[in-house]
C-alpha cells in the first residue's frame, strides 16, 4: 500500500542546468515559491557529469530525507541509482525532452504541480533494473532506438523535433540484427529492428513501447520489434502512441525477471535514453521494490 509523506523535513533539489526545455531561473523561482513550507530545502546544481558522486554522497551523508531530480530521464537515472535500497525517496520535477518515468507514474509535467506533489503525494516502491552493471528504471534497449539515442546525444539541439528528424534520417538505412535470447530458461533466435527491456510502459513523450508494463510487478517486459517495410511504419507509430503496439504482428512481447542476450557484435545500448556502449553479451535482471518514489496516490 502507498504510504503518505510524513516526517520528511529536508529536501535536496538536484538541478541539472543542461537538461530540459524550461528556463532555469523560472524553475528555481518556482521551487523557492512552492517548496513545502514545513520542510527545509537546498538547491544543488549538477553542472558536470563528474559531480555525480559528490552530490549523491552529500544526499546520503547530510541527512536529506527527500531527493528531487530536477531534469530529464538521464538526471532521474543518476539520482535513482544512488537511492536504490535506501530509505530516501525520489521525487521528480520533469523538465526533460521525454520524461518517460515521470509520465508513467503520472507525475505532473507542470513544474508547480510537481513541486506541490512532494508534500501531497504518496510514497511507493518500484523495481530497479540492470543491464549488465548499468541501472535503469524506465527502459533500456539495443538496436535502432539505441543507435538513435547515441546520435540524439551528439546533437547540438535537443527536444522532440530533433529526435524525430534524426529518426527519419536513419530509418531506412538501418540494418536489423539477429539476436539470441534466453528468456525464462528458453532460448530463442530473433531478427529484430530493436529490442526494448521495459520496466515502465513508455520511452517518453507518450510513446508506449510496453503498454502493460508495471514498475512494481517484479518483471521486465521484453519487447522485440521485427523488421518491417516502410509502408508499415505509419501503422506502427500510430499503435505506439495509442497504447496498442503490442497488438501489432511486428511486435513480440515476453515477461521475465531475467534475460540473457547475445548479439552479433558490441554496439550502442541505452539506459533510460542515455547512450552507452556494451559488448555482445548482455544480462538484464530486476531488483524488485528497491527504489522509493513519491508519486500521485493511485
Amino acid at each position: 500500500m502507498p504510504l503518505p509523506i510524513t516526517e520528511r523535513k529536508k529536501i535536496a533539489y538536484i538541478v541539472n542546468p543542461n537538461a530540459g526545455v524550461a528556463n532555469l531561473k523560472e524553475i528555481v523561482s518556482l521551487i523557492k515559491l512552492h517548496s513545502p513550507a514545513s520542510m527545509e530545502y537546498e538547491i544543488i546544481y549538477w553542472e558536470y557529469p563528474e559531480q555525480g558522486n559528490e552530490i549523491t554522497t552529500r544526499i546520503k551523508s547530510e541527512n536529506f530525507t527527500i531527493a528531487v531530480a530536477v531534469g530529464g530521464d538521464g538526471t532521474v537515472n543518476e539520482i535513482s541509482k544512488a537511492l536504490i535500497g535506501t530509505n530516501i525517496p525520489l521525487a521528480i520535477i520533469p523538465i526533460g525532452s521525454g520524461n518517460g518515468l515521470a509520465r508513467h507514474l503520472k507525475i505532473p509535467l507542470n513544474i508547480k504541480d510537481a513541486i506541490r506533489l512532494i508534500a501531497g503525494g504518496s510514497e511507493i516502491s518500484i523495481d530497479s533494473c540492470f543491464i549488465n552493471d548499468r541501472a535503469f528504471f524506465c527502459t533500456s534497449g539495443i538496436g535502432f532506438d539505441a543507435h538513435i539515442g547515441k546520435l540524439f546525444a551528439e546533437a547540438t539541439h535537443r527536444g522532440f523535433s530533433t529526435y524525430v528528424k534524426i529518426t527519419l534520417s536513419q530509418l531506412f538505412s538501418y540494418q536489423p540484427s539477429t539476436y539470441s535470447l534466453t528468456i525464462n530458461k528458453e532460448k530463442i533466435m530473433r531478427k529484430a529492428f530493436l529490442i526494448t527491456f521495459a520496466n515502465a510502459s513508455q520511452y517518453g513523450n507518450d510513446a508506449f513501447i510496453a503498454p502493460h508494463a508495471s514498475v512494481g510487478d517484479g518483471l521486465i517486459d521484453i519487447c522485440i520489434l521485427k523488421p518491417f517495410k516502410f509502408w508499415d511504419l505509419p501503422f506502427i507509430i500510430w499503435r505506439m502512441f495509442h497504447r496498442k503496439i503490442d497488438k501489432s504482428h511486428f511486435m513480440e512481447t515476453f515477461r521475465a525477471s531475467e534475460v540473457d542476450v547475445e548479439r552479433e557484435a558490441k554496439g550502442p545500448t541505452h539506459f533510460d535514453g542515455e547512450p552507452g556502449e556494451m559488448g555482445s553479451k548482455l544480462r538484464i535482471r530486476i531488483l524488485p521494490a528497491s527504489l522509493r518514489v513519491i508519486a500521485p496516490a493511485f
